[in-house]
């Protein structure tokens, strides 16, 4: 299993969101420190997340290219709309773009992405709240489940998904293992797992049930999680 220790960048510098709102932040610092200390304790990719992007208030692709050029590979997302902002961000250094908004209102631009950039290059977000696709930076709910989407985003030549449990980002109160485990089982595909993870026995709940990969964002800022331990359970 791949971890993705994750960095969500705002004006510049790294935060962490309570349960998606902008209005409850904890600033953590330099961006690009945070990715170093991702890359001396052994990790091989770094989950970006371009708040602003997502907002629609800017981009901080000057942030994501400073941290490609670091050892780790970057997976980065955050309003990207369209094929050009998608282009601006893989031309910034990073390997993979997530899409988020775009895969709800128009999944077929999605698969021109997906055929124009490559399926290694593209992943799918599949964010969910009460069990129903939530769009535009988590502020708006759609009512396909997050399964219907993934479906049509799969026909469409997506190879890779990132669920995120949106009611438990930043919460701590435990991963969806269950909700994960169902995607990846019905959906045939590698799936990454987001939101709410609490402390080591999640990931190894997560890796006990073959799921591709997890993020890991705030129980490492918040001392929940020592990240080399945390490698070792995704290593075996």
């Amino acid at each position: 299993m791949i971890l993705f220790p994750a960095i969500d960048i705002y004006d510049g510098k790294a935060v962490r969101l309570l349960g998606g709102d902008y209005g409850k932040a904890t600033v953590y610092g330099d961006p690009l420190d945070m990715a170093r200390r991702f890359e001396d304790a052994g990790a091989q990719w770094v989950h970006v997340v371009d708040l602003n992007g997502a907002e629609g208030s800017g981009n901080n692709f000057a942030v994501i290219e400073k941290i490609a050029r670091t050892s780790l590979l970057v997976e980065a997302g955050g309003g990207l709309r369209s094929g050009q902002r998608v282009a601006s961000v893989l031309s910034a250094g990073a390997s993979r773009t997530v899409i988020g908004t775009l895969c709800a209102s128009d999944p077929e631009a999605v698969g021109a992405m997906i055929e124009r950039f490559g399926r290694e290059a593209i992943v799918c977000g599949l964010d969910a709240r009460d069990g129903k696709v939530t769009v535009k930076g988590w502020t708006e709910d759609s009512a396909l489940t997050p399964l219907e989407l993934g479906r049509t985003l799969k026909a469409l030549g997506a190879a890779y998904f990132l669920y995120t449990d949106v009611s438990r980002d930043g919460m701590l109160t435990g991963v969806n293992v269950d909700a994960t485990a169902k995607l990846t089982e019905e959906l045939g595909a590698d799936v990454i797992a987001s939101g709410g993870v609490k402390d080591l026995s999640d990931i190894e709940k997560l890796a006990g049930r073959g799921i591709y990969g997890v993020i890991l964002g705030k129980a490492y800022y918040e001392n929940k999680i020592d990240i080399r331990e945390a490698l070792k359970i995704c290593a075996n």
